[in-house]
């Protein structure tokens, strides 16, 4: 029995642990698409490019110029801009590198929901540190499945 727990145990610490990422700014999602923000209004290659884009700083000063609320973090973007320095986003979701995945066929085309591959991200107050969603190629082929996508492997594996 204890040897179970042992186990048990480093099972839960090693599945818990894995790399956590730092945003620049903590965004909160959820006020955003609150306020009827869509996510391609900052990842705004969504629906037109094989990746989705990550916010350069242009866009957030598109709202956030001037003083919106009190928040410390929407300061930090007129202060990241006054110093110059660019907002260097963390991706949190990295697919290998023999996997091709392309935003535009999956979002732009098939207009599947960002939520289906990134979780409920949309419902996030502050960016969240890892993925919310472990994905592994058996989701993919279930969603495929599912729509009634072709499974071919050449589709995704290049």
């Amino acid at each position: 029995m204890k040897r179970f727990v042992v186990i048990v145990s480093i099972v839960i610490f090693v599945s818990g642990c894995g790399e956590t990422v730092r945003q620049p700014i903590k965004f909160n999602h959820k006020k955003h698409v609150d306020m009827g923000i869509g996510c391609d209004t900052c990842h705004i290659y969504v629906k037109e490019q094989p990746f989705a884009g990550l916010p350069k700083i242009e866009i957030c000063l598109g709202c956030h110029e001037a003083p919106i609320t009190k928040s410390a973090e929407e300061e930090k973007i007129r202060d990241f801009k006054k110093r110059d320095i660019e907002l260097r986003w963390t991706k949190l979701t990295n697919l290998p590198d023999y996997v091709y995945f392309s935003h535009r066929r999956h979002v732009g085309i098939a207009k599947l929901d960002c939520k289906g591959c990134h979780g409920d991200i949309a419902e996030m107050p502050v960016p969240p540190e890892r993925a919310l969603v472990s994905l592994k190629m058996g989701d993919c082929i279930d969603c495929h499945r599912k729509k009634k996508a072709k499974t071919d492997c050449i589709y995704c594996h290049r």
